[in-house]
């Protein structure tokens, strides 16, 4: 600071710090009552305001603050009933909208997922051409209990009987040897389709049929027709 000292630049030190004089600024304002005046009231000001942040904060506070907000917002929901009510509606609305979509999916995405878990390396074994073929009756009943489906009419040709994870659902995965090679049969409970859907992908052809509250999927990679498995299992019901 230079030898000569101004008002401005004793608000301008004081202002920044207020208990630390610098000796001009002292010695300026025992001549200079405006800025003694200033000086002391900045100084007592800062002492207020040191106080005050010194005060213990009650324990539990933040929690009290938070949860008064809550409460004021929904008593503001309360005296506007129709936006409850609106909240409420889109919220059962979108848990509806979820589970019918996954009751009802939409048929690429259903008919890839079938094509794909039949490709798996952990299930296409199953359509290996020279499978021998299960004539444990009780075997392949096991398997139906075992997905919760209940077995109607016989079985014949099955070379392949499991119960599978298929969209974390159990389902009965079965393999039936057709005149021109194995047809892939998936007992498909927890998903309903509203009508026959088309299966055509990566070399493997067939459908998925409704069948009760679920659906059946029925495709094969050979030139074995689906039709009349389509029309054995048009007679189950899931």
């Amino acid at each position: 600071m230079s030898n000569v000292v101004t008002c401005l630049d004793v608000r301008r030190q004081v202002g920044a710090e207020p208990r630390r004089l610098e000796p001009g600024v002292a010695e300026h304002c025992k001549s200079c009552a405006a800025c003694a005046a200033f000086v002391r009231d900045t100084q007592v000001l800062d002492a207020r305001l040191e106080r005050a942040f010194n005060i213990p904060v009650p324990e539990g506070l933040e929690a009290r603050i938070v949860l008064d907000a809550s409460l004021k917002h929904a008593h503001g929901l309360w005296r506007r009933p129709w936006l409850a009510a609106a909240a409420s509606a889109l919220l059962t609305l979108a848990l509806v909208t979820t589970a019918y979509m996954h009751m009802h999916p939409a048929g690429d995405d259903l008919t890839s997922a079938v094509v794909a878990h039949i490709r798996d390396p952990e299930e296409v074994g199953a359509i290996a051409p020279d499978q021998t073929l299960i004539h444990d009756a009780s075997y392949i009943e096991n398997v139906f209990d075992g997905a919760g489906v209940r077995m109607q009419g016989g079985m014949d040709g099955v070379s392949y009987a499991h119960v599978c994870l298929f969209r974390g659902e159990r389902v009965v995965h079965l393999v039936v040897q057709g005149q021109d090679g194995p047809v892939t049969i998936m007992l498909l409970p927890h998903i309903h389709v509203d009508r026959n859907m088309p299966v055509d992908e990566a070399g493997f052809h067939g459908v998925i049929v409704p069948a009760g509250q679920g659906s059946i999927a029925i495709v094969t990679n050979n030139a074995t027709p689906v039709q009349p498995v389509e029309q054995e299992m048009l007679k189950w019901t899931l």
